[in-house]
């Protein structure tokens, strides 16, 4: 039955991935994609969950049909990885990421492409993002995200990050990390 509905899903967003594989192809910027990834983050219930799994699905070089995109959530950037079982909550922005098997992100979270996506001219202005800076960011599998973190370095296996924390270092695996800067309260032993 799940298959049937992603069936159904795809060729309703497929006018969207066209128009952006179009917008790709003439090397137009990403403008149309961020477009049709903020609509489809708007569409509610199980509709909206068929339809940016399905969205991303077309766009992204992986995206597991046993995953979960939260209302109002969406990637920035047009490339991403989604793993069986990944858990994303409402309301997520995420960058270049990739999301192994069962991690779960709670609501509100922010995963940008690293902590370097900007930089400032001779006279001190920041300039706009700038893509050749972005770095792809990695949530282990079975790592948890807590409400409202953000996370700008990858995420070891099975590691949890506390809510609101802020993550400028690697998480190694299995640690408890929390705070802004996160730092490590404890390493399970599972």
């Amino acid at each position: 039955m799940k298959k049937i509905f992603h069936f159904i899903a795809v060729v309703l967003v497929f006018p969207s991935y066209a128009l952006v594989w179009i917008e790709k192809k003439l090397n137009l910027g990403i403008r149309l994609y961020v477009f049709w990834a903020q609509f489809w983050a708007l569409v509610p219930g199980i509709i909206g969950s068929f339809c940016r799994r399905a969205y991303y699905s077309l766009i992204f070089p992986e995206v597991s049909l046993d995953c979960e995109i939260g209302f109002g959530s969406f990637f920035s950037q047009p490339w991403g990885v989604i793993e069986k079982n990944v858990y994303i909550g409402p309301y997520c922005i995420l960058g270049n990421v990739i999301l192994r098997e069962g991690s779960l992100i709670a609501s509100r979270v922010s995963i940008p492409s690293g902590k370097r996506q900007h930089r400032r001219d001779k006279d001190g202005r920041i300039l706009p993002a700038d893509p050749s800076r972005f770095e792809t960011i990695e949530i282990g599998p079975y790592a948890w995200i807590g409400e409202g973190a953000i996370v700008m370095a990858s995420v070891g296996e099975k590691a949890t990050v506390a809510a609101g924390a802020v993550v400028t270092r690697k998480v190694p695996s299995g640690c408890v990390v929390a705070g802004s800067p996160a730092q490590i309260l404890r390493r399970e032993t599972y």
